[in-house]
């Protein structure tokens, strides 16, 4: 289990983290664009709350999967260590 399902553990959350820093880098540079060129008080208005609630999702994506990651990483370390136990040495056996 551990030799395929890790790998691509680290694949998945590679792809997912570095796929949501990009975004987070191009939705806030359009962003920035936007106001730049606009230089419109209503555009900063209009734009604010939806940037910051997409900024938001994105950096959870960014942080919240490695650590997710870990924690399967770490309940898969758990169950493999379970499983080296001899029966003899299992509690009510």
């Amino acid at each position: 289990m551990e030799a395929t399902t890790l790998p691509w553990l680290n694949a998945v959350v590679g792809t997912i983290a570095s796929t949501a820093v990009g975004l987070l880098i191009v939705v806030n540079g359009l962003f920035a664009i936007g106001v730049v060129v606009g230089r419109d008080r209503s555009f900063v208005n209009r734009w604010t709350k939806p940037l910051v609630v997409t900024d938001a999702a994105l950096v959870l994506a960014a942080v919240g999967t490695p650590v997710v990651a870990i924690a399967i990483k770490l309940g898969a370390k758990g169950v493999m260590f379970l499983a080296t136990i001899p029966p003899k040495l299992m509690p009510g056996k």
